[in-house]
């Protein structure tokens, strides 16, 4: 029989940089070891390190781009006030001459008729011109011009306000018509309010029983000839037990007191009803 050669195998220790057989018992040992434990404690304690230096490198790199940024912000804004600035000396701004009726433009030394709109100017013969040499931003209407029958914001072009605010001038004041618009709010019907639900009465008394309560509308002529039967039935039943007993029967002043305040107890409720059924 032919007998070959295997080879067993071997595990790699990143923390130690060596092999070991790739035993269960090999492992066990080799990490139990003096050596491997002091390796891997350095390791951990170089990872702690160097994740503090990372994050107090990112925090160095944040506070300095920060500061880059503001700089960098700081020098757009001086720049664009400084272009501004030039533009506007290149423009120059048109003031108005009231001795020639003219606006004047010192920068280029040059006229503009409102009138017209001509422009008149140019060396060395001056000469009335609809197209002048002068550059766009120099143009009446998109140069600033202060006085003169032309209000600013007005012309041939749009005349920034020479303050700087950077807001036209209001138009001259129109005629407005003031009008009031009344919009009715329609809502819509339930489609169940029409099922179930109870009718108040509207005639009769609301809000108390034994004849107190508020009175809606007076009753109808029957109605009101069974109220009396009824009250005529209740005197004739008062005055039969006041003759079985020889003489009308006395009530005390505490008695009476009392019945007074019920009746103003009747009187309160039957208020408050009416007034929660809407009567009131």
């Amino acid at each position: 029989m032919t007998e070959f050669w295997k080879s067993n195998a071997m595990y790699w220790c990143d923390v130690c940089k060596c092999w070991l057989n790739d035993t269960k018992a090999a492992r066990l040992n080799h990490e139990r070891g003096a050596g491997h434990q002091a390796k891997l404690e350095k390791k951990l304690y170089d990872m702690t390190k160097k994740a503090e230096r990372d994050a107090r490198a990112k925090e160095v790199n944040e506070i300095a781009m920060h500061k880059i940024e503001a700089a960098a912000k700081k020098q757009y804004e001086e720049d664009k006030k400084a272009a501004a600035a030039a533009a506007a000396a290149e423009a120059g701004q048109w003031t108005w001459d009231k001795g020639s009726g003219y606006y004047y433009n010192e920068t280029h030394r040059w006229y503009y008729d409102p009138k017209t709109q001509w422009y008149y100017g140019g060396e060395p013969a001056p000469a009335w011109s609809q197209t002048p040499p002068l550059p766009a931003s120099a143009l009446f209407g998109t140069a600033p011009h202060t006085g003169g029958p032309v209000p600013l914001g007005h012309g041939p072009g749009t005349a920034p306000d020479p303050s700087g605010s950077g807001a036209a001038a209001a138009a001259p004041p129109g005629v407005f018509e003031k009008k009031t618009v009344t919009r009715a709010v329609v809502v819509p019907k339930h489609p169940a309010s029409d099922i179930g639900g109870y009718q108040a009465p509207k005639t009769g008394r609301v809000g108390g029983g034994m004849g107190a309560g508020i009175v809606l509308e007076e009753p109808s002529a029957g109605e009101k000839r069974k109220r009396e039967e009824a009250a005529a039935v209740k005197a004739a039943g008062a005055k039969a037990a006041a003759g079985k007993g020889g003489k009308a029967a006395t009530i005390s002043k505490e008695e009476a007191e009392a019945l007074a305040r019920r009746e103003a107890a009747r009187q309160r409720v039957a208020q408050r009803t009416a007034a929660g059924f809407g009567y009131l």
